[in-house]
C-alpha cells in the first residue's frame, strides 16, 4: 500500500447513472440517489431588489442507506446568498438512497443549482463536465469554490494517518487498488470520502474510506488563505507472498 500519494485533484466525485449505463452488463446493477424535492428553492430574497439577474452555487451531499441526509458541504458559489438558499432547500428534501443489485447503499454526490429570475434548475455532477467545471472555476467564475492540489502554495501537511484494516488478499488476485475522493476543508478535515459506486460493497474500499475518514491535515493554503481542496489517495493492497 502506497500511503499519501496524492493523484490529480479534478476529477468528478462519483459517476452518475449515465456514466454507470456504460459499465459492461457483469458488473452489480446500480440504480443512482433519488431527490424528492419537496419544495423548489427560490430566488434569494436579498438579492430581489438589486441588478443580480442569476447565480449559482455547487453543494456536495452525503446521504445513508435510509435515505437520511448527513452531511452538505458547499463546494462553490458565485454569491453566498445563493449556497445559502440551496443547503436550506437540501435540509427540506427527502432522498431514496442509491441501490446495488437491489440493496440500498450509503453515496456521495454533488449537485448543482442554477438560479435565474425565473426559476432554479437542480442537477447532477456527470464526469463528461467536470474538465468544463474546473475550467470554470479557476476563470474566476465563482467568488468561493473547492481548488486543485496544484493551485495551492505546497500540498497539505498530514498531521494525522490512519492505514486501511482488510482481510488478506487473495495471491491468485495479486493487487487491488482502491482510489478515494475526498475533500480537505479550511480546518485541515476530510469532508465527503467516497469511491466509484462500482466498488460500493467492495471491503477493500470500504477500509480505505474508514481510514481516510481519520484523517487530518495542516489548513490547505492558496496564497496563504486557508481554503477547501478536493483531491484523491490511491491505495494499493498487495498479497503476500
Amino acid at each position: 500500500m502506497k500511503p499519501l500519494q496524492f493523484l490529480s485533484a479534478c476529477s468528478v466525485l462519483w459517476c452518475t447513472t449515465a456514466v454507470w449505463a456504460q459499465f459492461p452488463p457483469n458488473l452489480p446493477e446500480q440504480v443512482a440517489l433519488k431527490i424528492i424535492q419537496t419544495d423548489e428553492p427560490e430566488f434569494p430574497l436579498p438579492l430581489l431588489n438589486t441588478p443580480v439577474m442569476n447565480g449559482e452555487a455547487w453543494v456536495a451531499v452525503n446521504v445513508d442507506n435510509n435515505g437520511k441526509l448527513l452531511e452538505c458541504l458547499v463546494t462553490g458559489y458565485s454569491r453566498k446568498e445563493f449556497a445559502d438558499v440551496s443547503v436550506a432547500a437540501l435540509r427540506r428534501w427527502s432522498f431514496e438512497p442509491a441501490r446495488l443489485n437491489g440493496e440500498p447503499w450509503p453515496s456521495v454526490q454533488e449537485l448543482h443549482f442554477e438560479f435565474s429570475r425565473s426559476g432554479v434548475i437542480v442537477s447532477m455532477t456527470a464526469i463528461e463536465s467536470i474538465s468544463q467545471r474546473m475550467e470554470e472555476l479557476v476563470q474566476g467564475k465563482y467568488v468561493y469554490r473547492a481548488y486543485s492540489l496544484r493551485e495551492l502554495d505546497r500540498i497539505p501537511t498530514p498531521i494525522t494517518v490512519v492505514s486501511p484494516l482488510a482481510p488478506p488478499l487473495d495471491p491468485k488476485e495479486g493487487k487491488r487498488m482502491v482510489v478515494v475522493d475526498f475533500y480537505i476543508d479550511e480546518e485541515g478535515r476530510v469532508r465527503m470520502p467516497a469511491v466509484k459506486r462500482n466498488e460500493a460493497n467492495d471491503v477493500y474500499a470500504a477500509s480505505a474510506m474508514t481510514a481516510v475518514k481519520q484523517w487530518r491535515f495542516e489548513p490547505p493554503l492558496c496564497k496563504g488563505r486557508p481554503v477547501l481542496v478536493h483531491t484523491q489517495q490511491r491505495f494499493d493492497f498487495v498479497s503476500k507472498p
